[in-house]
């Protein structure tokens, strides 16, 4: 094997447990096989996912980023897509309460106080 086709053979062995599924045939929104722990849900803000997710979009652009790199950031960039959108509808679903007047804070508005504030007629 020449020293070129070993490196890229090396280049493309799984190292993780997300690649290792991929390489079984495995679709990521598959259930863990028995024994396996499901893959952890990682704690991102909206903002940092959406930079995350626009930095992803501009190196995707790039011609010179090699396969695996491509294919591994098309799948996070979905994965971030997806609870993007899914943050902005539960968001979306709140402003509507809102707007129809559910769930608005109760205020109780209080006569100004005789003598305060009063203006002298």
């Amino acid at each position: 094997m020449s020293e070129a086709t070993q490196s890229q053979a090396i280049m493309f062995e799984p190292t993780d447990e997300q690649e290792l599924r991929a390489g079984r045939g495995e679709a990521p929104g598959q259930p863990p096989r028995p024994g396996e722990a499901p893959p952890a849900r990682e704690q991102i803000t909206f903002e940092q996912g959406y930079e995350e997710l626009k930095l992803i979009v501009s190196r995707l652009d790039d011609p010179e980023l090699p396969v695996h790199e491509m294919f591994e950031g098309f799948r996070r960039g979905k994965g971030l897509e997806k609870a993007l959108r899914a943050y902005l509808q539960e968001r979306e679903g709140e402003l509507t309460e809102l707007e129809e007047g559910n769930n608005l804070p109760e205020f109780e508005i209080a006569s100004p106080s005789n003598g305060r504030g009063a203006i002298a007629s």
